[in-house]
């Protein structure tokens, strides 16, 4: 009997909010495109980690607002993502820059026209050559702060 009224008393006492999600500072360092196929790039701040992210809207669906955020987990995966772009802006038509969990296609037949795609996640969004500059220069500038 003394083990039903603990395990009573056990269950109402937690039932309320058994886990409480827990919101991180999240900071805009850039937005590469606005609405309405909106790209961003933020940095989370954790306890005492820090992430980045890139947050876009798939535009693999159309007739549905789908936010997808693509985490580079280090300083050192968004330096990677920068060199990724740097390489691909240098590159050919076609060419692909894989990652672990994303990939950034060149496409187009002029340089100044050029596109490209990001997928991640079975999600997809592209991006122009002057929002490729603009997000290696606001990185570039970012990671020169943080040394």
């Amino acid at each position: 009997m003394k083990q039903l009224v603990l395990l009573s008393f056990f269950i109402h006492s937690h039932s309320g909010t058994p886990l409480i999600k827990a919101h991180f500072p999240t900071i805009d360092l850039m937005t590469v495109r606005t609405d309405p196929w909106v790209i961003n790039l933020q940095r989370v701040i954790y306890y005492t980690d820090t992430c980045y992210a890139i947050q876009f809207r798939d535009q693999s669906i159309m007739n549905a607002v789908i936010i997808k955020t693509m985490d580079l987990e280090t300083l050192e995966q968004l330096k990677y993502f920068r060199e990724g772009l740097a390489t691909l802006k240098k590159g050919n038509n076609g060419d692909v820059a894989e990652f672990r969990n994303y990939s950034i296609k060149k496409v187009g037949t002029k340089k100044e026209n050029s596109w490209y795609i990001l997928s991640y996640d079975g999600a997809v969004t592209n991006f122009q050559e002057t929002q490729v500059n603009r997000m290696i220069y606001i990185i570039n500038n970012f990671i020169s702060s943080q040394n």
